[in-house]
């Protein structure tokens, strides 16, 4: 069998290990227009502010392809697919294949302004663009972020714990609009700009000014002129569809895949930020780029290419980040009220002077969304909730009260699932020995003694 996968970051690397692990013959070719080794995505924005080092970077060891007998094309653009012919077309030739899996991720969506080719002006996306932006930070640069989506504020804040002088421009009224409700925007942007971050919401960029071909400044569209030496493009990203498009395979916002990652075609495949699958909260097919979904859609992904059919459940909707020690998490349906979800009831509770802030959504019974800013005491429950959309009758007005009945029922619930399971550790861990994971009674009591007591609860 000649496997060939298109696109090499988290979804990839999980279908390489599957299919190996399954088929030790077949023959697998990795073609990435990216010339690094495979690395972690989410760790740009670290490795920015200076908190990972180079050595931290790679998602696998170095002789990951070797150990894997991975044939890799990397810095190689895949151009165009012809599905019938079977033949994936590159900058440097031909490639026929027996399965092709697309895993191409997201690219940016740059708005056309002047003064894009200036040095100093790029996207954040990538390692490579993550190191040369490093290349020109010292302490007091003076930098701007267009856009404050999930993408635009991680680089915002890497720059900022770099030692830059940030502002953040963003075209809607509020930052993160697609990661939190509206109050929950309102207060990371108190957290941000407690720690210093400049923020201007409602705004627009013009265009961007030079001198000898490198930033020094934009203009505002009330005509504010700022200066700049580094302008983040972080407006919006989208599934890059570029190589399926002219062909026959189905896409909507991404392509279209059944629940063994099957497209159109039943020998291409696709997974990750590309890929658009079955949401379990909200019951219907849309796009979840996340890097934990990528990798395991990329393991379902690799194991149906070698025959063994294997469903994929589904998908949830998760962002996590953190700014000043402050953590973040949206999941699911966190805002009804923005998607127009009819019959969904929220239930919140917060303090806004400590920077917490929780929020459930349900509807039927059942838990479809959450937000937590500043604890995340039960943040893994609701996720499991969520994802199982197990009916939450009995301790529905507990979880946010954290009130007894939500401890026994987690209780019940986790000595089910953990008692006498036999874990064995995958081979990127350090250590490999197996261990029989017990039901500890002691520490679940202690727990329910410990029951926190900030208040301030809402439900509608």
């Amino acid at each position: 069998m000649n496997y060939v996968i298109v696109g090499n970051s988290a979804a990839a690397a999980g279908a390489i290990e599957s299919i190996r692990r399954l088929d030790k013959e077949g023959s697998i070719t990795v073609v990435s227009n990216e010339k690094d080794h495979i690395y972690s995505r989410p760790l740009i924005a670290h490795y920015l502010a200076g908190e990972v080092e180079e050595d931290r970077m790679p998602y696998r060891p170095l002789d990951f392809y070797d150990t894997y007998g991975v044939e890799t094309l990397l810095g190689v653009t895949a151009t165009a697919l012809d599905p019938v012919a079977r033949e994936l077309y590159t900058e440097g030739g031909t490639i026929s294949y027996d399965r092709l899996l697309i895993t191409t991720g997201s690219k940016a969506a740059v708005p056309p302004l002047k003064g894009l080719d200036l040095e100093g002006v790029s996207p954040f996306q990538t390692y490579r663009q993550a190191r040369a932006l490093k290349e020109k930070l010292t302490p007091g640069t003076k930098a701007v972020v267009i856009g404050a989506g999930l993408i635009g504020m991680r680089a915002a804040y890497g720059l900022h714990e770099a030692g830059a002088e940030v502002t953040i421009i963003e075209l809607l009224p509020r930052i993160l609009s697609r990661v939190l409700d509206e109050r929950g925007s309102a207060m990371v942007q108190t957290v941000l700009e407690g720690g210093g971050l400049k923020i201007l919401t409602g705004r627009k960029v013009e265009e961007f000014t030079g001198q000898g071909g490198r930033l020094a400044g934009l203009t505002l569209d009330d005509g504010q002129k700022l200066e700049a030496r580094i302008a983040i493009i972080a407006t919006g990203v989208a599934p890059d569809l570029e190589l399926v498009k002219g062909t026959a395979i189905s896409t909507n916002q991404g392509i279209l895949v059944n629940q063994y990652f099957q497209t159109s075609f039943a020998d291409i495949f696709a997974a990750g930020d590309v890929a658009e699958t079955y949401d379990i909260p909200r019951g219907r097919a849309m796009v979840n780029a996340n890097w934990p979904n990528a990798h395991q859609q990329g393991r379902y992904a690799g194991t149906c290419m070698t025959g063994q059919m294997t469903p994929y459940e589904g998908s949830l909707g998760m962002n996590s980040v953190s700014f000043f020690g402050v953590p973040v998490v949206s999941l699911g349906l966190f805002d009804p009220e923005t998607e127009k979800e009819e019959g969904a009831e929220t239930k919140t509770k917060e303090i806004p002077d400590h920077h917490l802030y929780t929020k459930l959504v349900f509807k039927d019974n059942l838990l479809k969304g959450a937000i937590f800013i500043g604890d995340l005491h039960h943040c893994g429950a609701v996720k499991d909730l969520i994802k199982d959309q197990t009916l939450v009758g009995i301790i529905k007005d507990s979880i946010i009260e954290e009130k007894y009945q939500l401890y026994a029922f987690l209780r019940k619930k986790r000595q089910e699932k953990v008692e006498g399971l036999n874990i064995t550790w995958p081979e990127t861990h350090s250590s490999t020995q197996p261990y029989v994971k017990a039901f500890n009674e002691e520490s679940w009591t202690e727990r329910e003694r410990d029951k926190r007591e900030w208040k301030e609860v809402n439900s509608k």
